[in-house]
């Protein structure tokens, strides 16, 4: 097998061109290197410039689910109908929580714990539930990113190596997974090096990301950020120039089936898909958001991040079923029968198999497919790691200990994320991947998200949350008196009504169908036992602390010089800096 000299050009090309940019910046414009962070106290916190933290939080919003499960379930839920359900979910749950958990960290400062203990401490152990949850699903999060290494460097080969048998390819040699007929009397299994090396990779680059400040961060972040942009633009193009690629774009989106809005399960599959895109519940939006500049207008950068992961959501999913419509066509069959699957099973099967189509720029065309993946999830990944990293330096520092440079702090987050997911690296490893996503990633999240709602509900409250963010605004321009919720309204009933309400039913929903429906018949009932044991000891974690009394350490409202200024305070332990 020949090395093909397109596709490894054209991998050299991406894996440069971000020294490349910034190379040239050092070099001609030195003024734009300087450092984008304004400089802290020792006891102080880093402030992000407004650019790079809506470019921080735009990155963590668009991930791989974006490509491989949003045209998927458009596509198969009744096409622009499915499109009207999954705004409206927007709109009423998962962008305002979204917002709320913006405004929470712009307030206080603070990673998710520190901040939940000052609302009341009795949500501190809630706070430890969301952590838990966070490293579980980054644990996972990091092999399904690693994944698409291996494929990387196939796609410098000369023919595919997958063209003979995509599926094989995926399940034998990449995996090394157990035969169907054999899942449920083995175990785990010995770890595979090919994917223990590409997950040790991945860390390692999240690694290299964060631990030197934040401002590496943000300087890595613009390049994949921008990336998976142009990328997708490119692969969106080039797409619709594909026999049947017209077929599969009707198929996905250019239908309106009305009565699939009548099926319970098309909202539900709608809520789930905008709940888990935007990612909120993760405390992600909080830690970040405690970065941000005082007066960062958090309203507006919301809007752009929620517009923003719709939108490459929405366009990505032509480029997708312009393949799928191709593979039909080249298959003589309806579109329908090449469109049914979602996840792995259509990044690393069906997508890798109609690579060929593109004839001579085949290899570019997969390596910038795959690519385009890496680059998506590390955006994720990188946000992830990097709240793990705050939660545990503020934690410490709220217990009294002195903080670890962020090097240290780094490097023990990134170790035990990798031996984490080196259960994910064995023959069972991608089964055992699916049970945790479902039962921690999915249906624990519902639950998180549910109790979080009623935490601003009864312990933050809307009247504080308002003047939070007209506070925080107050005095920008055409905001003389600051920004208010708008519409305000609509606003109110997503606080107190829609997220609390919707995510519970949902919640319920999934559980009872699970409890109804093992949610995988062919999977080993250990494992799935593993699921429920799991899901147990993240929803027991949350009841530690909730009996407790304790008042909240914010400063009553009528005293909080935060909402008469418009400055919002460095809060560390229980010294107030102003900022």
């Amino acid at each position: 097998m020949a090395t093909s000299v397109s596709g490894l050009l054209t991998l050299l090309f991406l894996i440069f061109i971000g020294p490349i940019y910034y190379l040239a910046l050092y070099f001609f414009k030195k003024d734009r290197c300087t450092s984008s962070y304004a400089a802290s106290k020792p006891e102080g916190r880093e402030v992000l410039r407004t650019r790079e933290y809506a470019f921080t939080l735009v990155g963590y919003a668009i991930g791989i689910g974006n490509l491989w499960r949003f045209p998927y379930i458009i596509s198969q839920n009744g096409g622009t109908a499915a499109l009207v359900a999954y705004i409206i979910c927007a709109v009423l749950v998962s962008v305002p929580l979204f917002l709320y958990e913006m405004i929470l960290g712009q307030y206080t400062k603070l990673s998710t714990i520190p901040t939940y203990a000052a609302i009341r401490p009795r949500w501190l152990s809630f706070g430890f539930a969301q952590a838990a949850m966070l490293f579980a699903v980054q644990s996972y999060f990091s092999m399904i990113i690693a994944y698409t290494l291996p494929y990387i460097v196939a796609s410098c080969q000369d023919p595919l190596p997958w063209m003979d048998d995509s599926e094989r390819y995926w399940k034998v040699t990449v995996l090394n997974g157990y035969p169907s007929e054999e899942l449920k009397t083995s175990g785990l299994g010995a770890i595979q090096p090919k994917l223990a090396l590409s997950l040790f990779i991945v860390c390692s680059i999240t690694y290299f990301s964060i631990a030197f400040g934040k401002h590496v961060l943000a300087q890595v972040t613009y390049v994949t950020v921008i990336m998976p942009v142009v990328l997708v633009i490119i692969f969106v193009i080039r797409t619709a120039f594909l026999e049947g690629a017209g077929d599969g774009i009707r198929f996905y989106i250019g239908k309106f089936e009305g009565k699939q809005l009548l099926d319970g399960k098309v909202w539900a599959t709608a809520l789930s898909q905008i709940l888990f895109s935007l990612s909120p519940g993760f405390g992600t939006a909080i830690t970040f958001s405690s970065y941000a500049k005082p007066n960062a207008d958090v309203f507006k950068i919301c809007m752009i991040v929620a517009v923003s992961n719709s939108v490459f959501s929405i366009v990505g999913g032509f480029g997708i079923f312009a393949m799928v419509g191709n593979m039909a066509a080249v298959a003589g069959v309806p579109v329908a029968e090449k469109a049914s699957s979602a996840g792995p099973g259509l990044a690393f099967v069906a997508i890798a198999e109609a690579m060929e189509s593109f004839g001579p720029a085949r290899n570019f065309m997969s390596v910038l497919f795959f690519v385009m993946l890496l680059t998506l999830g590390l955006d994720s990944a990188f946000a992830w790691t990097e709240t793990l990293v705050s939660i545990m330096d503020d934690t410490m520092a709220m217990m009294g200990y002195r903080k670890l440079p962020t090097w240290k702090s780094s490097l023990i987050v990134s170790v035990a994320l990798f031996l984490a997911g080196l259960v994910y690296t064995t023959r069972m490893g991608n089964q055992v991947l699916d049970v945790v996503d479902h039962y921690v990633g999915i249906l624990f999240l519902l639950v998180l998200v549910f109790f979080e709602s009623v935490m601003l509900n009864v312990d933050f409250g809307w009247e504080r949350l308002e003047k939070a963010l007209r506070g925080a605004t107050r005095g920008l321009k055409g905001l003389p008196e600051g920004r208010g919720l708008f519409p305000k309204y609509l606003c109110r009933l997503d606080f107190h009504l829609a997220v609390p309400a919707l995510t519970f039913v949902l919640a319920i929903y999934t559980f009872v169908g699970d409890l109804r429906t093992p949610y995988d018949a062919s999977y080993p009932s250990s494992l799935l036992g593993f699921g429920w044991t799991l899901l147990g000891l993240f929803f027991a974690t949350i009841f530690i602390t909730l009996w407790k009394q304790d008042p909240s350490t914010l400063p009553p409202i009528e005293e909080d010089e935060k909402f008469k200024t418009g400055k919002v305070e460095m809060v560390q332990g229980n010294k107030h800096v102003e900022a």
